[in-house]
């Protein structure tokens, strides 16, 4: 220690030993402080700084005549993480999504030295070198291509970042559009000219430490004394309603027409007030539930389907009409061709197979209002007829009713013919009367349908005899199928 310190330090231990006679004891810290201080001054000196090697930049100066710029960007554990204006330090994890657009990133910038052996003879440029250190996780993701394209501002914003300090420091202006990444080498002018050991880091002379100047710290503001100050005292204002107004009420609150109160407007409770009322006045208005409407509703879908039908039919009547006139007319180059080679056709997609899928038309919902607004917006009420539940509330035949039948239900009804006995009263005497030659011209003057239906029953009666003969049945069915023949016989005769 140098002869000044030694007596500074001997003159604190006498003054603590003469306040320790004295009984004084606002000395006692003392004993520690000198052992900091010893200390501090025994410790030697600070090992050298040396950044991480990351990448080279290469740049031109503005000035005149323009200088050549390497910037070294270089990485250290010492530099802090970027944080955000608020004070806060982001994650990793923060910068790989929002990037760094929006925070302060901390660097640092030393070393600043001229490149011996870089200028000839006769050279009009200068080579200057200058180190760059930021966090190693910035320098990590400037390199990293799979980043720096999802990403696109993030290598602009450190490059501008370094050459605005650099403006600020050095009072050197660089050209943005001459950066260029040197490819041959990762560091420039290490020590004793080795690109693969960095130099010990050495602060900028007269260096701007521009980051500090960003973080302002703000000055916690004194409370605004109050001009007017209300000193009345705090008196406790009675409820508006007394407790258990609302429980125990035995009148109503409103009448049966509600709060009079304000004022009602003139299109209160009309379903069409939304509109305005110069819009209403103006247009026509129609209700789909409305019966005029309904009629003309199904008028326009008569003559729609009408159309259809008409269109359906021109269709038919057109479909393959020009597959029909080319095969009329024979292809004249038909003659041409060698035999053997069949005629070249265009491709042929079969679209009839579409035809048998049913389309699911989307019916419209229906409408179930019993109600509509005329043309005025008045609603005006639909007649229904009245829906009847399916059960009946009384039987409609009362128990016993067709038991104890003592007289016909309808007069003269006892007295009818069945219609076979009928049809042999009526029928076969006409037949019996008429010769055959008058038989025969009235089946000469059947219409096709009554021959056909001759025929059918002729066919049945045939079959029915032919199903007798090979499986007969009991006497009973046997003796009915001969009377059917018999019948048969006798009405042809």
């Amino acid at each position: 220690m140098e002869v000044q310190e030694v007596c500074f330090l001997q003159a604190i231990r006498l003054d603590q030993a003469r306040a320790r006679a004295c009984g004084d004891q606002t000395l006692t810290f003392l004993p520690r402080f000198v052992e900091a201080l010893q200390r501090a001054m025994t410790v030697g000196p600070h090992p050298p700084l040396r950044p991480g090697i990351g990448f080279c930049l290469k740049a031109k100066s503005t000035g005149t005549p323009p200088g050549r710029w390497f910037l070294n960007m270089t990485m250290h554990k010492l530099v802090e993480m970027p944080v955000s204006y608020s004070g806060q330090k982001v994650s990793k994890e923060w910068i790989l999504t929002h990037g760094i657009a929006n925070l302060q990133v901390p660097f640092d910038m030393g070393s600043f030295r001229k490149v011996k052996g870089e200028r000839a003879e006769g050279a009009k440029q200068t080579t200057w070198c200058l180190d760059v250190v930021f966090h190693p996780l910035i320098v990590q993701l400037f390199v990293d291509d799979a980043f720096c394209s999802s990403t696109e501002s993030f290598r602009p914003f450190v490059i501008n970042l370094t050459l605005k300090r650099i403006e600020e420091s050095l009072n050197v202006k660089l050209e943005t559009s001459s950066i260029k990444l040197v490819k041959d080498f990762r560091y420039k002018d290490g020590e004793g000219g080795d690109p693969n050991i960095p130099r010990e880091f050495r602060e900028l002379p007269d260096e701007k430490d521009s980051f500090d100047e960003e973080l302002r710290t703000e000055q916690p503001k004194e409370p605004e004394e109050i001009l007017i100050e209300d000193l009345t005292p705090d008196v406790r204002k009675a409820p508006v309603l007394k407790k258990g107004f609302l429980n125990g009420g035995k009148s109503k609150l409103y009448g049966p027409d509600g709060s009079k109160e304000g004022v009602v407007p003139e299109n209160a409770g009309d379903p069409l007030g939304y509109i305005p009322k110069r819009l209403r006045n103006q247009c026509k208005i129609v209700d789909t539930r409305s019966p005029e409407y309904q009629e003309h509703q199904k008028q326009a879908d008569a003559a729609k389907e009408n159309n259809r039908q008409q269109q359906e039919f021109r269709d038919t009547l057109l479909t393959d009409l020009d597959k029909w006139a080319k095969k009329s007319t024979s292809d004249r180059w038909e003659a041409d061709l060698p035999d053997g080679t069949e005629v070249t056709k265009k491709y042929n997609n079969d679209y009839s197979r579409f035809d048998q899928i049913q389309e699911e038309l989307d019916e419209p919902a229906e409408d179930t209002r019993d109600f509509y607004f005329d043309e005025k917006g008045v609603p005006q009420k639909l007649d229904q007829p009245k829906q009847t539940d399916g059960l009946p509330s009384q039987p409609a035949m009362k128990k016993g009713f067709l038991e104890n039948v003592k007289k016909a239900l309808y007069p003269g009804s006892g007295d009818a013919k069945t219609a076979a006995e009928a049809l042999k009263s009526t029928d076969l005497e006409q037949l019996a009367q008429l010769s055959e030659s008058e038989i025969m011209e009235r089946i000469a003057q059947m219409s096709p349908e009554e021959k056909s239906m001759m025929n059918d029953l002729q066919s049945l009666l045939e079959g029915a005899a032919s199903k007798t003969e090979k499986h007969p049945e009991p006497q009973q069915s046997q003796s009915d199928d001969r009377r059917v023949v018999e019948y048969k016989l006798e009405a042809i005769e």
